[in-house]
């Protein structure tokens, strides 16, 4: 038995030191960290980068001590002993993973900890955990302790989007790093092992509790006195809660679309301090906060997106993301998949267009059950209203008649409306069916904008850019954004379905129901396309002229019904917004293509007026006119 002992224990020495001796061999660097400045549209500063995270870094020398100290005594008591790993933990860790068949201890020293925040997930396996270990032995023979101490508290996570520990002072304290309590620094300690679970903002319980851990531990290792401790424990910690980069003025979720922009053109990898500008308008941004502080939604759990594009450049003007980003950094506008009802619609009819269709070409609309491949579909219109007759695009479009819109999907082929929306740059998967004309199949709201564009811009194929430029420190333009667009749709039937369009905020076209955009037609002065939609659960609204597109969707994220008071405060912030926003542009609409022609018909009918019939211009193309008009 002592023999074998001794066998054992040699070979685990052996073991050990081959892994560390391979360890050290890897080619692992704590990286140069740029500095990136991020401007708006204006050339106004609204974000500071240091590396791929929203953070300031401070140095080691400049964090207090109380700091330090607190990390280390509830984190990684031998910090200063060991050479990137604790055996004996690591030992008691693994023993007690195998009795619970799980891995619930990890035992990870600040190094290792370190070593994930650079180049690691946060999966549990052994696997994840070996390559951590040896990342960790690799950076203490290559650095000293207070770099990699520096390094990792200006890397730890502290929930509500802060990363590093002078950015979370100053959040939850208002304070420097240099300057807080004892009692703060116990409080901000406690927050890596689950920020959610233990962030003094969102559970001031928790944070107590572990708090008092906290405080313990730096007094079992003499950091500090028992009377220090107590007074600590006593200190009631007033939290802040607010740091200007997460404010909604300085537009926090588009900034997490410029971290990923860059990311995914590799510019965090070029070891180079940037400027980065982007197509940002902090002026719409707050056009945008103060429309929906005019126009709240009626409900406080309901959640909405706002995403506007200049349809001559494909510059993105504004992304929110949501009611709070502090409460929800989920960004709605760019990630959310939501059905779009109507608002899917103008692709339909440009389709149609296509297809020899013009805006006074009719159908009869009246409550119909279809019979595709053998099975019912009955599709409703709104409130259950019917024209019962013969109604054309115009009116169609205006008041967003469903059995219009059916009968056009099937009398064109389903699959026509398929390759016409991926044909307009919707990527995510697309359902063929009879009911994707109302917008069963989700989209992006990012992503819907994004295609109305490309008919705003009259057929040339924008594409959505946020970074306009890229320099670096002296100044060299690393990247330029794209400003040449090739044309790739009809401009004709583009204008045409624009003028269409135009048909929403006119109620004079209305028969029994009013169109959808009368409730706001009061409210603008300027020349707009729209097309709102709702589904049980969705409220949009897109709409545009060439100066601007704007997108707006309303609903829960847990996807429970809405009801009429949630869906129609949005019309009224988008008038807002586009009104406020083109209140100085003279120029907004566009000019009459060369082969379109206007023709004063009835509206609703598509055909001749009759006297005292509603009489107004529809559009189009010189060689698709009605056969009527030259009787």
């Amino acid at each position: 038995m002592k023999y074998l002992f001794i066998i054992t224990v040699l070979g685990m020495l052996l073991i050990v030191g081959v892994f560390v001796y391979f360890a050290r061999k890897l080619d692992y660097m704590i990286p140069k960290t740029v500095n990136i400045e991020v401007y708006d549209a204006g050339g106004t500063q609204f974000l500071s980068l240091y590396g791929d995270k929203k953070r300031s870094y401070i140095p080691l020398a400049e964090i207090d001590r109380r700091i330090i100290d607190a990390f280390i005594s509830i984190e990684d008591k031998k910090f200063y002993q060991h050479r990137g790993v604790d055996i004996l933990r690591i030992g008691g860790a693994l023993l007690s993973n195998i009795e619970a068949n799980e891995i619930r201890q990890g035992a990870s020293t600040i190094t290792q900890q370190y070593a994930r925040n650079l180049y690691l997930d946060f999966s549990k396996d052994y696997k994840r955990k070996i390559t951590e270990v040896m990342i960790a032995i690799n950076l203490e023979s290559k650095y000293s302790k207070e770099e990699i101490l520096e390094g990792y508290l200006n890397s730890i996570y502290f929930d509500h989007g802060i990363y590093g520990i002078e950015d979370a002072c100053r959040f939850y304290f208002n304070k420097s790093a240099r300057s807080v309590s004892l009692a703060e620094a116990a409080a901000l300690a406690s927050i890596p092992k689950g920020p959610a679970h233990f962030s003094p903002l969102k559970n001031p319980d928790n944070n107590a509790e572990r708090r008092r851990l906290v405080l313990a531990e730096m007094r079992e290792d003499g950091k500090i006195t028992a009377e220090e401790m107590e007074r600590a424990l006593e200190e009631e910690i007033s939290v802040y809660g607010s740091l200007d980069r997460l404010n909604d003025e300085f537009a926090p979720y588009y900034q997490d679309t410029i971290i990923k922009e860059l990311r995914e053109k590799g510019f965090f990898e070029k070891n180079k301090d940037l400027k980065v500008y982007t197509s940002l308008n902090l002026e719409l941004n707050n056009i945008i906060l103060e429309a929906r502080d005019k126009y709240p939604p009626p409900k406080s759990e309901l959640e909405y997106a706002i995403y506007a594009i200049d349809p001559e450049t494909g510059y993105v003007l504004a992304s929110v993301g949501g009611r709070d980003y502090r409460e929800n950094a989920f960004n709605r506008a760019t990630d959310a998949l939501r059905q779009p009802g109507s608002t899917i619609k103008p692709f339909l009819y440009y389709a149609a267009l296509g297809y020899g269709f013009t805006p006074a070409t009719t159908f009869t609309s009246t409550k119909t059950t279809f019979y595709v491949n053998g099975k019912p579909y009955a599709p409703t219109n709104f409130a259950g209203i019917y024209p019962d007759r013969e109604i054309s695009m115009a009116y169609a479009l205006a008041v967003s008649d469903n059995i219009y819109a059916v009968k056009t999907h099937l009398f064109l082929g389903t699959e026509t409306l398929v390759d016409t929306l991926k044909h307009f740059g919707i990527t995510t998967p697309v359902h063929d069916t009879v009911s994707l004309a109302l917008g069963t199949s989700e989209v992006k709201l990012s992503e819907l904008v994004g295609a109305y564009v490309k008919i705003a811009a009259l057929g040339k194929d924008v594409e959505p850019q946020y970074i306009t430029k890229i320099t670096d420190e002296k100044g060299k333009v690393l990247y330029k954004a794209k400003d040449n667009f090739k044309q790739k749709y009809n401009p004709s039937n583009c204008y045409i379905l624009s003028e269409t369009m135009t048909n929403v905020f006119d109620n004079r076209l209305s028969i029994n129901i009013s169109t959808t955009g009368a409730a706001i037609a009061h409210k603008i002065t300027k020349k707009y396309a729209a097309k709102s939609g709702t589904t049980d659960f969705d409220s949009w609204i897109v709409g545009y002229n060439k100066k601007i597109v704007l997108g707006i969707w309303t609903g829960y994220d847990d996807n429970r019904p809405i009801d009429n008071s949630d869906v129609k405060y949005i019309k009224y912030l988008w008038a807002e917004i586009v009104e406020r926003y083109n209140a100085k542009n003279s120029d907004t609409w566009y000019e009459l293509p060369n082969d379109v022609i206007p023709v004063v018909l009835n509206p609703v009918t598509g055909s001749v007026a009759h006297k005292n019939e509603y009489k107004k211009a529809l559009y189009f193309r010189v060689d698709n006119l009605p056969w009527y008009i030259f009787e």
